[in-house]
């Protein structure tokens, strides 16, 4: 039977994509628009046409030389300070366009956008529609296809396949070159990344640091590296490294003795992720002037780098990454859904041996810089994938394994308040993220790039009593509803809202994916003329200087966030469901107790949908 759902459910989905709208009667008409362009937006900010109309927009730039990119269009012109410009075009192709200032214009100008709609958009609707069919559909296969798959515990099984079995790749895995030849590379990157962005352009778009870290790594970080891998960057990252080399005394061999640090241990209080939410939290209310200043993407990296290095003379080990890393908070949330996994292979193995090599080191490499156990590790948030132990375990008894999607979101062990917090605040900063830098509104724009005082004041305000209270306190409500059921009516709230927080994980990533979408492909072409000048002083080493701004794969795009929005929500609403099956709930139970927390994940999908496709 939950084949026979999950074949309706695709078919719906497919009628809600492509069944025909009924569209109006009227007829095409023209338009004469003007357009007025100032840092950083345009007026109007969303202009409206219906399908087949002419359209003739009159740019004006009323401070600095402005120019307008028409998404799905190809249409540019560039309009000089007080001088008007026009294009003229019809409005052939139906949906939601991004119109973009396409010079160079100030500190904002890669989130200088305006919105063309195009009706009939039936490209939203249609989203809308393809929520609720997939939210019930997954619901729908849920409760009839359980017994399909599951184990003895009421949990989906899964199979392991030990990658450390290719030969070739276990090989490099221990040999001690290996992750001090990739940190070597990514510190030469990180280095130049601090040079240009303290030394080179004030220009973001012109700036190495800033295309390379926040579009081209961030890109890579979100879309490949954190859905596919989980916490690979970690092996590669290469802020902890000096500070490291500096505590061991040495970079590639092992040296015996007491290594540069007082050896402190971290305060059992502060053993969770709090401290990477704030910190989370403190880049985020001034992302806007970090991810378009260089100068300030520049600092900001020297001040982790040089945080590491001292934190790691004062304390054993990478406390730097397991506690204080903005970064690695989200990496490890994040790498709970990864498919690689790093684990031990026989548990009574680890049992009987008693030396622990794997956590305190040997002559074949070091103990683990993450302070974990690896014959404790159950799930992906805390394991750096260095794989010291790897090096160190005389008993050959830990693996690299390939496993099921999203296996660690229903491992009980380790869930905890400050993953909680970590996995709400994720998912509202890429709402926020979404409204801000894709948006139109210039009004928010300038109070998150600190136009004033006072407007950055009441941005930070409204931003983190968004992350720390309202949103939490919606996903609380959400809980308490299904609270309200027969099966958990004796379990407090706080392990409940504990528990079904991790449902928010999928989406939040999926989110953060549709988000890179938004400008990865509108911006990306940058990095080929930053390449060849990445101070911004007109050098051209590689001859690409010269290489145009050009958007890409415009109309792509939505299709890439709707499918990305809606396995998200798929798989959240999945996690969801097997975590009421964790307390012993009956199928019928375990569904009507995640209704109102898919009612929730449904409802934030199409407020993302909204903003992209809308």
């Amino acid at each position: 039977m939950g084949r026979a759902v999950l074949a309706f459910t695709v078919a719906l989905a497919f009628v809600a994509l492509l069944a025909p709208l009924p569209l109006g009667a009227s007829g095409p008409s023209a338009h004469r628009l003007q357009l007025e362009a100032s840092s950083f937006v345009f007026d109007p900010q969303v202009i409206r046409v219906r399908q087949g109309d002419r359209v003739s927009l009159e740019l004006q730039s009323v401070d600095v030389t402005h120019g307008i990119y028409i998404d799905g269009y190809g249409i540019e012109t560039i309009a000089e300070p007080g001088r008007t410009v026009r294009v003229e075009f019809v409005a052939d192709r139906a949906g939601k366009f991004r119109y973009r200032c396409s010079v160079a214009c100030g500190a904002m100008h890669p989130f200088m956008i305006g919105e063309l709609i195009v009706e009939p958009n039936s490209l939203f609707p249609r989203s809308v529609a393809l929520v609720l069919v997939v939210a019930l559909g997954s619901i729908v296969y849920l409760w009839a296809g359980d017994r399909e798959g599951s184990n003895a515990d009421g949990l989906p099984a899964g199979r392991r396949i030990d990658l450390t079995r290719i030969s070739l790749l276990k090989r490099l895995l221990l040999r001690r070159e290996f992750q001090p030849a990739l940190l070597l590379v990514t510190l030469f990157g990180f280095v130049l990344v601090i040079l240009t962005g303290l030394f080179g352009t004030p220009v973001g778009s012109k700036s190495f640091a800033i295309i390379f870290v926040w579009i081209v790594w961030f890109g890579l970080l979100i879309v490949v590296l954190l859905p596919l891998t989980g916490r690979l960057w970690c092996t590669m990252c290469p802020i902890p490294a000096p500070g490291e080399w500096l505590q061991r005394r040495g970079i590639v061999i092992r040296r015996e003795g007491r290594p540069w640090s007082l050896r402190r241990k971290w305060p059992h209080k502060l053993d969770n992720i709090w401290l990477q939410n704030f910190a989370f939290l403190g880049v985020a209310v001034f992302s806007a002037v970090i991810l378009t200043r260089p100068f300030a993407t520049g600092a900001l990296l020297l001040a982790f780098i040089l945080l590491a290095v001292g934190l790691s003379l004062v304390f054993e080990r990478r406390v730097f990454c397991r506690y204080l890393c903005p970064v690695g908070g989200f990496i490890g949330l994040y790498s709970l859904l990864s498919p690689l996994e790093l684990r031990i292979k026989d548990s009574e193995v680890c049992r009987k041996h008693r030396e622990k090599e794997c956590y305190w080191g040997s002559a074949q490499g070091h103990g683990c810089p993450w302070l974990v156990q690896p014959w404790n590790l159950e799930r992906n948030a805390h394991c750096g994938l260095c794989t010291e132990c790897l090096k160190t375990c005389p008993k050959d008894n830990i693996a690299l394994n390939v496993r099921p999607f999203a296996t660690d979101l229903l491992v009980t062990k380790g869930r905890g308040l400050d993953e909680a917090y970590k996995g709400i605040i994720m998912l509202t900063c890429a709402l926020l993220y979404s409204a801000v830098f894709v948006g139109p509104w210039g009004w928010l724009k300038d109070l998150a790039d600190a136009a004033s005082v006072s407007g950055r004041a009441l941005y930070a305000v409204a931003f983190l009593a968004l992350n720390l209270l309202v949103a939490p306190g919606l996903f609380l409500a959400a809980v308490a509803l299904s609270k309200g059921l027969r099966g958990l009516r004796k379990l407090p709230l706080t392990r409940l809202f504990v528990d079904y927080s991790y449902t928010l994980v999928p989406l939040g990533l999926s989110a953060w994916m549709a988000f890179n979408f938004s400008f990865v492909f509108a911006n990306g072409s940058y990095a080929i003329s930053v390449l060849s000048d990445p101070f911004g002083w007109g050098w051209n080493l590689f001859g690409t200087k010269g290489y145009p701004w050009t958007p890409v794969l415009a109309q792509v795009v939505p299709y890439l966030q709707i499918g990305a929005l809606l396995t998200g929500l798929v798989l959240s609403i999945r996690t969801a469901y097997w975590i009421g099956r964790q307390y012993k709930m009956e199928v019928a139970e375990a569904v009507r107790a995640l209704m109102p927390v898919a009612a929730l994940l449904a409802v934030v999908t199409i407020g993302f949908f909204r903003l992209y496709l809308g």
